[in-house]
């Protein structure tokens, strides 16, 4: 492949995980609104644990999404880096591409999995999910 073969398709993955990552925004925007539609409407513990259910997919496909993104971040830079390695010349848009991510051929193909910040953030999403359905809410005075 060519260096713009290479940014085309890179390119198009970003449209994809972004379409994504809007899906993933809406799950989580409709899980917090069930988790305080069961608060209104005292859930029993069998909606509760339906509930926690269907919280799980938002995580897990957030999970998913973020791994993608980073998966196509490392995979143009080693791709870039193959180019620059059998000779090549790159222009300074990919040059600037593999110095910033710093991915390279002797990295190796890179493997399916999120960055720190993402599993952070999820981790934190998820803690919110289940003290949202299982802690029980103090009484109003």
């Amino acid at each position: 492949m060519t260096e713009f073969e290479i940014f085309q398709l890179a390119n198009q993955i970003y449209i994809n995980n972004a379409i994504y990552t809007i899906a993933v925004i809406l799950m989580t925007a409709l899980a917090f609104y069930l988790i305080r539609r069961s608060k209104e409407l005292n859930f029993p513990t069998y909606g509760k644990a339906i509930l926690t259910f269907f919280c799980t997919f938002p995580l897990y496909f957030g999970i998913e999404v973020a791994s993608y993104f980073s998966l196509n971040q490392k995979n143009t830079s080693f791709q870039l880096s193959e180019l620059k390695e059998a000779g090549v010349k790159l222009s300074t848009v990919a040059e600037s591409y593999i110095t910033d991510v710093g991915y390279t051929v002797a990295d190796g193909p890179a493997s399916l999995a999120p960055e720190l910040p993402y599993i952070v953030m999820y981790a934190t999403i998820g803690i919110m999910f289940l003290a949202g359905i299982w802690i029980k809410t103090p009484e109003k005075s």
